[in-house]
């Protein structure tokens, strides 16, 4: 199934290398017929735990989460700040 990712943030880093466009800008990503949003993370090399959010077709969802043929997938680093 193919699916299209945005990277937001220090995610950008594990964009493919081969995958056309600015890292800002979406990618197409091919994932077996059973994946989730884990299996994309994997996929990636993205290391576990440096995603702190995840959204399907703008619905934020688990990481356990099964995707769909077409799927818009976002994921989002950790942030820091906030008030002291």
């Amino acid at each position: 199934m193919n699916v299209e990712v945005r990277l937001y943030g220090a995610l950008r880093r594990y964009r493919p290398a081969d995958a056309p466009g600015a890292p800002h800008l979406p990618f197409a990503a091919l994932l077996p017929s059973v994946a989730t949003v884990d299996t994309l993370r994997q996929r990636l090399n993205i290391p576990d735990g440096l995603i702190s959010a995840a959204a399907v077709n703008d619905e934020a969802v688990e990481t356990t989460f099964s995707l769909n043929d077409g799927d818009r997938v976002s994921l989002f680093p950790p942030s820091a700040g906030g008030l002291i």
